[in-house]
């Protein structure tokens, strides 16, 4: 659950003051403490709204990551077959990087589990939001010009492959930036908000819709100090 801004403690001590020169940084704390106009109390405010609003994505994200994974699934299977991950013409076609990123998550799976031969679906859920955006690149030409249509049936003319790919990529872009746990506290968190539900509008109306009716995401935002 997001961290309570009304419950937060926003003082300061001398102590903490003292211990997040190492376990935060200084250079990490400086940058809330030049937003709050060097306002201890603020930027401590500011510190833990940061980590509020970015547990308030996981969820929209989560939901992204799994539709747009599903459908670049389907749309490889459709020209592939169901064991895309290891057909000859599949592998040439995505390229050495998207190649070399399955057979490390193949190397995962038997180092957890001793098995050396996991299925298409659990290789599909063990690869990275950056594998399937990257994917959506319109240089799959084998890929794209046939399967767009099925997988982003929502796109509104006169938008394409590229314009997926491109929004794609910054989702994921803005992804990677909450799990690496850098400061959120100069983005423009309601166009993040409004990209991850327009992907997702793409793919399925009615999953963007349920995302948005029972997401934090707006609120929180609402509570930056």
């Amino acid at each position: 659950m997001p961290i309570r801004q009304d419950l937060i403690v926003a003082t300061l001590s001398a102590e903490l003051k003292r211990a997040f020169a190492r376990s935060v940084s200084i250079s990490r704390w400086n940058t809330y403490l030049n937003s709050a106009g060097q306002d201890e109390d603020r930027a401590l405010r500011l510190y833990l709204w940061n980590a509020t609003v970015g547990q308030s994505f996981h969820f929209p994200l989560q939901a992204v990551e799994i539709a747009l994974r599903n459908v670049v699934n389907e749309a490889l299977c459709s020209q592939f077959g169901p064991d895309w991950s290891q057909d000859i013409a599949c592998r040439i076609h995505i390229g050495k990087r998207a190649r070399d990123d399955i057979d490390k998550a193949k190397q995962r799976f038997f180092k957890k589990y001793r098995n050396p031969n996991p299925t298409t679906d659990q290789i599909v859920a063990s690869l990275t939001f950056g594998f399937w955006a990257t994917l959506t690149n319109p240089k799959y030409t084998s890929l794209w010009p046939v399967e767009c249509q099925n997988a982003f049936p929502h796109v509104p003319a006169p938008l394409m492959i590229g314009d997926i790919s491109a929004l794609a990529e910054s989702v994921q872009i803005f992804r990677n930036r909450i799990f690496h746990h850098e400061p959120l506290i100069r983005r423009n968190l309601s166009g993040d908000y409004g990209d991850i539900l327009k992907l997702l509008k793409w793919i399925c109306p009615e999953t963007s819709k349920w995302v948005k009716d029972n997401s934090c995401v707006p609120t929180v935002i609402r509570e930056k100090p």
